[in-house]
């Protein structure tokens, strides 16, 4: 009785030592590797929903063209995503996992805890790169949360499904879920008008006149009578443009209201500096005018304010 006992007991151990997650070495078990890159994948579209509703709401020199871009990544996400896939589980979740197996074996805890923790550490590391590349604290700050964010989720997620009996079906099953919550949580916020979808400040012809500048010497000055001139600017077309990249002329401007104010525009000939249209941007108290220039898929922009 006592022999058949422990033989029984030894044949019906833990859920998560039959999924190997009972060691840090188990999390690199084929299963939960395979589950993790599911789990990577089904991730990636809500996250893109995410961004598109929270870049409604933020300031852009653009249209956001809102959580339905989600449409247009889905080819991207599920073929060319494989290999960030494989990345994202190889060099996130799976370490993720296995430290935090490996500090809740050494130190008091349950698994989730410490999960946080390492992907909170892993995502202050990894929103150094972005800092330092473009721009400083303000950059680390919301990489870092975000970072946290989706690798805790990711983690989370991989853990979990591999004790269920379908795990696969479960990461896909979750996925679809979360999506379809994003887009009715997101979709009643800025219907109610909880949120309010960014729009440039409308504004007149009058409203433009004065001193605009670009935060490193140039100026661009517009005048009541149509005039304007331009000192230290940034030229963007390089050939005629200072030996420093700055662009120097006068000549004259014009404004082109619109109802829609992301169609507003300003025609400024000032010499070979720009010559294409301007955009407004910015907020009513603090409006912008903003440039477009090169790469048209990812273009680059040159911003004044007065």
């Amino acid at each position: 009785m006592g022999e058949g006992h422990v033989n029984g007991s030894e044949k019906r151990p833990s859920a998560l030592r039959v999924k190997g997650l009972d060691s840090p070495h188990g999390v690199w078990e084929p299963r939960t590797v395979f589950v993790s890159m599911v789990a990577v994948l089904m991730v990636g579209p809500t996250a893109v929903e995410l961004t598109g509703f929270v870049e409604m709401a933020g300031e852009s020199p653009t249209r956001s063209d809102g959580p339905g871009i989600v449409l247009l990544w889905l080819p991207f996400l599920f073929c060319v995503g494989v290999p960030a896939a494989v990345l994202g589980a190889v060099f996130g979740v799976l370490p993720t996992l296995s430290v935090a197996v490996w500090m809740a074996r050494r130190c008091a805890g349950r698994h989730v805890r410490w999960i946080l923790v390492v992907a909170s550490c892993w995502a202050a590391a990894v929103a150094l790169w972005p800092a330092v590349v473009d721009g400083g604290p303000g950059i680390w700050l919301p990489v870092w949360l975000s970072g946290t964010v989706v690798l805790s989720t990711v983690a989370l997620l991989t853990r979990w499904a591999v004790t269920r009996g379908r795990p696969y079906w479960t990461v896909v099953g979750v996925g679809l879920m979360s999506a379809v919550a994003v887009v009715a949580v997101g979709s009643l916020a800025y219907g109610t008008g909880l949120v309010e979808e960014y729009a440039p400040p409308g504004v007149h012809a009058s409203d433009l006149v004065g001193t605009w500048n670009d935060g490193h010497g140039g100026t661009l000055r517009l005048g009541k009578e149509g005039r304007t001139v331009a000192t230290n600017t940034r030229g963007e077309r390089w050939e005629v443009a200072l030996p420093d990249g700055r662009c120097e002329g006068s000549g004259t401007w014009t404004f082109e209201r619109n109802d829609n104010p992301w169609l507003q525009s300003v025609n400024i000939d000032a010499g070979d500096c720009w010559p294409e249209q301007w955009t407004l941007g910015g907020t009513a108290g603090r409006p912008k005018l903003n440039y477009e220039y090169g790469d048209p898929d990812s273009p680059d922009w040159y911003v004044l304010t007065r």
